[in-house]
């Protein structure tokens, strides 16, 4: 429940380091605001500066909508409010958030997890693994498919929403958790939106290709994400790393002081795969751990979800929890929304959706269908538009040198001419590899199924869980398993 605190007392608490500012009084604070259109009456709002939008041009709305304070870094004059100028207000909005909502990070168990790919797969293993260590209202996630505070579901807006929104939730909330689990972007920590959080664990996947849009080149990148364990870590915190990936290997030799945990099948790995069986029924793994093996089952399927699987035992066994509760955490993950999710469907042939967006997650899914495929394989895909172009064509190959037939279509094109993205992506795809284009996703979708046979398996990759297409800025209700299953039951495909 929010308390009454004045500006001054909640600036004290937050270790606001005060340069000017204007106006003598000293209005009490009721909540705190980023965005002026939810400023409601009582609000200190806080100016972020932006690249595209700043926040000192909406200062007047939110005084007209009822703030009755603001703090910025740049100076302001003539505002009919109480008025504080200050530093690096980004990084310190979650702590405001902390200071007036009264929520001392140290009594709660904060689990981060980063990485280009599994990230939300392995939230969903670890919400469950803190399930056992605590109660399911008391454990919450904050993932790219929604949002769980408890046994509530929120839609998703961000991958990480703002430090300052979850402590908002964590604030109003009846039942505070003890346990939370998240993913945490490279564009988060970049922009520090998770400033004022401090974390119990951080769980490195991977790195591989994406989003060098933003972060440019590779090691940028790389810097972003390892801000999570240098900046954002604990001071008593467990890093659990993922050595067979080099970049992870690079960040466990770089963490001197921190204690790790890793895993993969690397021989140094201190929860090493040993060995794993994958079907369309899930995965078994086996994981040697100092001499001993144990073995483990979820019905995810994938070679790569092993990972996901070695990610969360390893962070379990840096939280003390016995492999009995290990695997009851397995158990109660049947699948995550868009990942290697099959379409239940009466048909000859299966249907694969799945959000792999990036060249490494392609290959992975392809690579798992694949071997659990007695006909063709069939890939549906795409590239987002405003978003890294150089890995087009580098998806184009890859869907080359590992399907039988590729149907290029439209993903996100967002302003972007999805023609222009196509062209991009065929840049990719030998002239002789089977294919076809349709811009019109649904179209493509159909086509897929209309020429699948006995045996065959079609991925539709890119999108995943996401319930919209997002053409010209404008998003449009779209889900690729609800069209495959519409378009099925109209009679499609017989």
């Amino acid at each position: 429940m929010v308390t009454n605190m004045c500006l001054s007392e909640l600036l004290n608490k937050a270790g606001m380091q005060v340069i000017d500012g204007t106006g003598d009084s000293d209005p009490e604070i009721l909540d705190i605001c980023y965005d002026s259109r939810k400023v409601v009456s009582g609000s200190l709002y806080v100016s972020i500066p932006g690249t595209r939008l700043d926040g000192d041009s909406y200062i007047k709305d939110a005084i007209s909508r009822g703030a009755v304070a603001v703090i910025s870094e740049n100076p302001q004059t003539d505002l009919p409010v109480r008025f504080v100028q200050s530093t690096n207000l980004r990084n310190a909005l979650g702590r405001l958030g902390a200071s007036l909502w009264e929520i001392n990070i140290q009594d709660l168990f904060f689990v981060g997890i980063t990485g280009t790919n599994g990230k939300t797969t392995t939230a969903h293993l670890f919400e469950q693994m803190l399930r056992q260590k605590y109660s399911a209202d008391r454990t919450w996630m904050f993932g790219t498919v929604d949002f769980h505070l408890g046994e509530k579901r929120l839609p998703a807006d961000h991958t990480t929403p703002e430090a300052l929104d979850i402590f908002r939730y964590i604030g109003k909330s009846q039942c505070r958790p003890e346990g939370l689990v998240m993913e945490v972007s490279s564009h988060s920590l970049a922009l520090d939106r998770v400033g004022g959080m401090l974390y119990d664990m951080a769980v490195w996947t991977n790195l591989t290709q994406d989003h060098l849009d933003f972060h440019h080149d590779m090691v940028s990148y790389y810097q972003a994400k390892k801000r999570l364990f240098t900046k954002y870590l604990k001071p008593d915190g467990i890093a659990v790393i993922n050595i067979d990936d080099p970049w992870g290997e690079r960040l466990r030799n770089e963490l001197t002081n921190t204690k790790c945990v890793t895993y993969g099948r690397n021989e140094a790995a201190q929860i090493r795969i040993f060995s794993w069986k994958c079907d369309w029924d899930g995965c078994r793994v086996d994981i040697e751990e100092d001499g001993k093996v144990f073995s483990f089952s979820s019905s995810l399927r994938g070679y790569f979800n092993v990972y996901n699987m070695a990610a969360m035992i390893a962070g379990a066994r840096g939280m003390g929890c016995s492999a009995e509760q290990i695997q009851k955490a397995f158990d109660c993950v049947d699948t995550v929304p868009g990942r290697m999710d099959r379409v239940d469907l009466e048909a000859l042939f299966s249907v694969v959706v799945d959000y792999a967006h990036t060249p490494d997650a392609l290959e992975n899914i392809l690579k798992t269908a694949r071997p659990l495929t007695g006909g063709r394989l069939i890939c549906v895909f795409g590239c987002g538009g405003d978003r890294d172009k150089a890995k087009r064509p580098i998806m184009g190959r890859i869907v080359s040198e590992n399907c039988d037939e590729a149907i290029v279509t439209s993903d996100n094109p967002r302003t972007e001419k999805p023609q222009a993205i196509i062209d991009q992506i065929l840049d990719g795809i030998p002239l002789d590899f089977p294919h076809t284009v349709f811009a019109d996703r649904r179209q493509a979708i159909m086509q897929a199924l209309s020429m699948a046979r006995e045996g065959d398996c079609v991925v539709i990759a890119g999108k995943g869980h996401e319930d919209y297409q997002e053409i010209d800025g404008v998003k449009h209700h779209f889900n690729d398993k609800e069209v495959v299953m519409e378009l099925l039951a109209h009679g499609e495909k017989k």
